[in-house]
């Protein structure tokens, strides 16, 4: 009879005038001693003969012997059939893991015309002490105005001085370019002033922020994130006093002069241009503070 037992064939002779076996593994071979004779146990009892005896016991040795082999191999580390091999685990330390750094703490928000309000922040629509149209304005100037000074307030003077190039603008210019716009739109538009260039008072102080460019790259350094928040702050100061004393007609109502393109325009549309003018240079600040050297790498967009 031949037995298979962990891939070894062994040969076992039977006599017939052995009484009983006595059974031992030892490693992947079935040893059958005839040595001490014995009764059978619950093989006799059962009706079940000394064959078929030796080949249930072989069937079990082999099937144990297979599922321990098994559990031997995936604990090691070694790959069955199909499978890719897997590295071995490092051994366990039974130390626990180190505690994740904490998070860096920022700079809170700069001072905010009106001031920054989690309550209101998000809720656009009229707002106490302005008409209901240009109540709403001022909810949409007041949730962009986060977007420029939220990213930048931890910015250091070489960070907002630094030019990509020689065509680009810094961050710090285009800071004060958002201060000098509405600046300029608070003479247009409160001051009612009608003019084809600027005037020499506005081009003394705000001309290389409003024009940009080779001027703008001269002049406009040397100054910390502090200097550009306070001018867009006392900025919006002015807007929102003036706002207050002005109504939805004043608002709505077109104006003599006509818009872009030719049509009719009016102070509404003339703000909502001044906001989206935010949201145009805060996307171009959010790109350009990601590209600065020895910025960290960030999934989001831009």
């Amino acid at each position: 009879m031949r037995l298979l037992v962990g891939g070894v064939r062994e040969r076992v002779k039977l006599r017939s005038n052995v009484s009983s076996y006595d059974k031992a593994a030892i490693g992947d071979r079935l040893i059958l001693r005839n040595d001490q004779p014995r009764e059978i146990g619950s093989a006799c009892k059962l009706g079940v003969s000394k064959k078929q005896e030796v080949f249930m016991h072989s069937a079990s040795t082999r099937r144990t012997f297979l599922s321990n082999s098994a559990l031997g191999v995936l604990a090691a580390g070694v790959p069955l059939f199909g499978q890719a091999a897997q590295p071995a685990a490092a051994p366990s330390t039974n130390q626990p893991p180190a505690p994740a750094p904490p998070p860096a703490k920022r700079t809170p928000m700069p001072r905010m015309a009106p001031p920054y309000d989690k309550a209101t922040i998000n809720m656009i629509g009229p707002r106490p002490g302005y008409t209901p149209h240009i109540g709403t304005m001022v909810t949409m100037l007041t949730w962009m105005e986060p977007a420029v000074l939220g990213p930048t307030r931890d910015l250091k003077q070489d960070q907002l001085d630094y030019l990509f190039d020689k065509n680009a603008n810094t961050i710090g210019a285009l800071m004060l370019h958002l201060a000098a716009t509405e600046v300029l739109y608070q003479r247009i538009t409160f001051g009612e002033e009608n003019f084809d260039k600027l005037p020499a008072d506005y081009e003394a102080k705000w001309g290389p922020a409003m024009n940009l460019g080779a001027s703008g790259r001269e002049k406009i350094k040397g100054h910390d994130v502090a200097y550009y928040q306070d001018a867009i702050r006392e900025a919006r100061e002015k807007t929102l006093v003036e706002f207050a004393k002005k109504d939805d007609a004043w608002f709505t109502t077109a104006l003599k002069e006509p818009g872009w393109g030719g049509g009719p325009v009016n102070n509404f549309c003339l703000w909502f241009h001044v906001c989206e003018h935010i949201s145009h240079h805060a996307g171009q600040i959010d790109l350009l503070i990601k590209r600065l050297p020895g910025a960290k790498s960030d999934e989001s967009a831009g």
